[in-house]
């Protein structure tokens, strides 16, 4: 009994300590109640143009002057994995869309490409089981996949998954 007396008086006497000097009032501020201070925006230099989106090499450099055909892209994305798939099976393609990148992001719903809106790009457009990282838990998988590639140096631009097909647009 008189062990379990003195067990019960240190642990009370610990739990004491450590409420004393756990619970010491912060010196530091408290953001919530601070003034904003407001943060002057940075304006570009007359005349600067950022630079373009290149994306990354992927069908060959056509020749001077002529574009990527449908045949090199459809045999390229048969014969290469979709890049930043975890996995993809039955791969087929759908279609391909030669079209301006801004067409293209209107139809797809993506952000835009760095590049100019007018500039051409070609949309393809697969069907299979696609399944990319994300967040904890199950790998999000896909029934179609896309690749955006630069008509003109064949640089592939972006790629993803959809979860339904787009529809065409000609905006």
């Amino acid at each position: 009994m008189r062990n379990t007396f003195a067990y019960l008086a240190s642990l009370l006497l610990i739990a004491a300590l450590s409420l004393a000097l756990g619970c010491r009032k912060s010196t530091e501020p408290n953001p919530s109640t601070q003034t904003p201070v407001p943060v002057r925006p940075v304006e570009p230099t007359p005349g600067a143009v950022g630079r373009a989106s290149s994306g990354r090499a992927a069908l060959p450099a056509p020749s001077a002057g002529s574009p990527i055909t449908d045949e090199q892209v459809r045999s390229f994305v048969l014969s290469h994995r979709v890049p930043g798939a975890l996995q993809a099976s039955n791969v087929a393609v759908v279609s391909t869309h030669f079209l301006t990148s801004k067409q293209m992001s209107n139809m797809i719903h993506t952000a835009k490409l760095g590049i100019k809106d007018e500039d051409p790009v070609c949309l393809v457009i697969m069907s299979g089981k696609f399944v990319f990282s994300g967040p904890p838990g199950p790998a999000p998988a896909f029934p179609l996949a896309v690749e955006v590639f630069d008509v003109r140096t064949g640089n592939l631009l972006q790629y993803g998954g959809l979860s339904h097909m787009p529809q065409s647009t000609n905006r």
